[in-house]
């Protein structure tokens, strides 16, 4: 099979976010099973093509600035231009593009499309205006915009995935996708890279062993609810004093005040008095990323929305409990507050006792956690496991298209 993906994010140049790294592992799945994968995202530097790991990667667009609606209309148009070369040069079965930022929008206005198009979702533009993750109104205006042409796309797609039934559940209500066009598909991860390793991790950020390490993953921005985190901190401070909280994240420009929104928490911190206990971390190579997931005492989510997120089954995957919002894939993790805790969203007095209960498990019972949360994952949530169910979506969708 010959499929493209379109993604503006694609490691390693532009992984800015989920998006990233689900099409990454995909197109990798796929080169695997011994399909043809091409990927449109992206160029930092300039325009180029290479093969990455059986992967040709595209990077085309001349803007690569992340918030920048011109950035996004140049690389639209690029990317427009660079697939309908591929797809007069080669016989393509699929085209895939990501919901979050309407990337099939150009392709699905073509009087003529060679090959049906499928839209993977994840967490889209109104998702982003429900949680306030935006600066001002331009901002404001742009996200409106977005999510008039993701649901457009979407509506116009052979096929949606959706990697969650939260996620199905929560967009069905917006797009109305008839559901022989809809496919739940969770999301899988590399059980070989994402593991329980050893490290000095812990003393390379300058955290004692002594000090329980709870750590949180994602950009910095409302939508990801580290403000809700660090409201919590107090309450976690009084059981366990010397916690450290490790933040590893991009900052975003999503503050109240439309500034950074780290800066934003450093000052919120401050004036709790627990800014010694942070520790932010722009960018983690993922090796280090792996021993950090390892290392840590308890990894926590506290998400106001998430289509599915990946990072708290990455964490279970190196044999680390989690403490999660009930939003995405989390309530389907069998978090059963042996191995887990599922929290209300936005409600830092639970999440403070989630922390709690999970820093509280003797060794010999932490093992057991360890070791039933990397099977919950090897059974559910392998890439493998991903990439066949994603492509009897398309199979499915070309023998409906036949």
């Amino acid at each position: 099979m010959n499929i493209v993906l379109l993604t503006r994010e694609y490691p390693p140049d532009t992984h800015w976010g989920g998006c990233a790294t689900i099409n990454y592992a995909l197109a990798r799945g796929l080169v695997g099973c011994g399909h043809r994968v091409h990927v449109i995202c992206q160029a930092v530097d300039k325009p180029k093509q290479y093969m990455d790991g059986g992967v040709v990667v595209h990077r085309v667009g001349n803007n690569p600035r992340q918030y920048s609606a011109l950035a996004r209309m140049d690389y639209s148009i690029c990317a427009r231009t660079e697939l309908k070369q591929i797809l007069r040069a080669e016989n393509v079965q699929i085209v895939q593009g990501d919901y979050w930022s309407a990337e099939g929008f150009l392709y699905c206005l073509s009087l003529r499309r060679r090959a049906p198009l499928v839209v993977m979702t994840q967490s889209g533009p109104a998702d982003a205006l429900e949680t306030k993750t935006y600066s001002g109104w331009g901002g404001l205006w742009k996200l409106r915009l977005l999510s008039i042409l993701a649901d457009w796309t979407a509506k116009k797609a052979g096929k949606v995935v959706f990697n969650s039934q939260f996620n199905y559940t929560r967009l069905q209500r917006r797009l109305h996708i008839s559901p022989s066009r809809a496919a739940i598909v969770p999301l899988g991860i590399d059980t070989q890279v994402y593991r329980p390793v050893s490290s000095g991790i812990r003393g390379a950020l300058g955290i004692p062993q002594h000090c329980p390490l709870v750590l949180t993953v994602g950009r910095l921005e409302p939508r990801k609810g580290q403000h809700i985190l660090c409201q919590a901190i107090p309450i976690v401070a009084k059981r366990f004093s010397v916690t450290r909280f490790v933040l590893v994240g991009k900052d975003s420009p999503t503050a109240p005040d439309g500034g950074s929104f780290r800066d934003w928490i450093v000052r919120s911190a401050q004036e709790g008095g627990f800014a010694d206990r942070l520790l932010f971390v722009d960018f983690m190579p993922l090796a280090d990323l792996v021993r950090l997931y390892s290392a840590c005492d308890v990894f926590v989510l506290p998400s106001l929305e998430e289509s599915f997120g990946l990072v708290a089954v990455e964490a279970m995957a190196c044999g680390t409990p989690v403490v999660a919002t009930s939003t995405g894939i989390a309530p389907e993790l069998q978090l059963d507050s042996t191995n887990g805790v599922l929290v209300p969203i936005g409600d830092p007095d639970a999440l403070a006792t989630g922390v709690i209960k999970m820093l509280s498990p003797s060794p010999r019972k932490k093992q057991e956690i360890a070791e039933r949360n990397r099977l919950i994952v090897e059974n559910g949530f392998s890439i493998a496991r991903h990439t066949q169910r994603m492509l009897k979506v398309y199979e499915d969708l070309l023998a409906e298209s036949s």
